[in-house]
């Protein structure tokens, strides 16, 4: 299911789960229960923080950028709850809770697509591309996929240029690169040909030397998958325009 894209809604989910890793911990009393309400309290004034910023740059938008810029302001705060979530998220794996972890840390995504239409940007990725992996793997629906194919290109856009603009080849563990290719791989599952094309062009500028070997598997995949004629047109032109193609470095 994608997650509804409001800031009241990560703040409901938060205090649903703030609940669950508060009973965790006291199963574990004095080792986690100080951080977790820390932590909690925390992300709890961070949101109204972040919507009263919203609401008075809604009301009273600045004449030009300047120090007190609503979305700087958006920028920072929300940076800083993303750090938090994924705090409260490596909390909840140290006592052993997986699941509880991964909704907690998937509560970036729909925190990062609201940051994004508030025009923040994205500083901090890593969380916001786990939690986007987590739930394409739930989804099975084209449909679904599309949509999260949406919520990403949001995403996407407000991604610091820090982040998006710096040497990618070196580090395959590099956010905007897993970014990417996760992106491509949400394309395609979505089969809407428009949607691949525009992660493909993405993907082979920005990483070209990733490039052949994502197709020569999205190829291995439209045969064990047997997807549509229509998508696997899209994947063999690609294929075949990369699948020669050898990276200098």
């Amino acid at each position: 299911m994608i997650p509804g894209i409001d800031i009241r809604y990560v703040s409901d989910e938060l205090e649903r789960l703030a609940e669950e890793i508060r009973e965790a911990a006291e199963d574990r009393p004095g080792e986690f229960a100080a951080d977790a309400e820390q932590l909690v309290g925390a992300m709890g004034k961070l949101l109204e923080a972040l919507l009263r910023t919203h609401r008075r740059g809604a009301l009273e938008p600045p004449p030009a950028a300047g120090p007190g810029d609503p979305g700087k302001d958006v920028t920072a705060l929300g940076d800083h709850g993303i750090d938090l979530l994924s705090q409260l998220a490596a909390l909840a794996r140290r006592m052993n809770q997986k699941k509880l972890a991964q909704d907690i840390e998937g509560l970036t995504l729909p925190l990062a697509v609201w940051l994004a239409r508030c025009d923040a940007e994205i500083i901090t990725l890593h969380p916001v591309v786990n939690a986007a992996a987590a739930l394409a793997n739930r989804l099975e629906q084209p449909r679904q996929l599309a949509e999260l194919f949406g919520l990403l290109r949001e995403v996407g856009e407000a991604v610091a240029p820090a982040v998006s603009q710096g040497p990618l080849s070196g580090d395959r563990s590099h956010p905007w690169r897993v970014f990417l290719l996760n992106r491509a791989i949400v394309a395609t599952r979505s089969q809407r040909p428009e949607l691949m094309i525009e992660a493909f062009d993405a993907l082979t500028d920005q990483l070209p030397d990733a490039a052949p070997d994502f197709f020569r598997e999205g190829m291995e995949q439209m045969d064990a998958l047997d997807y549509p004629p229509e998508v696997r047109s899209v994947m063999e032109d690609w294929f075949q325009r990369w699948s020669d193609r050898r990276v200098l470095h």
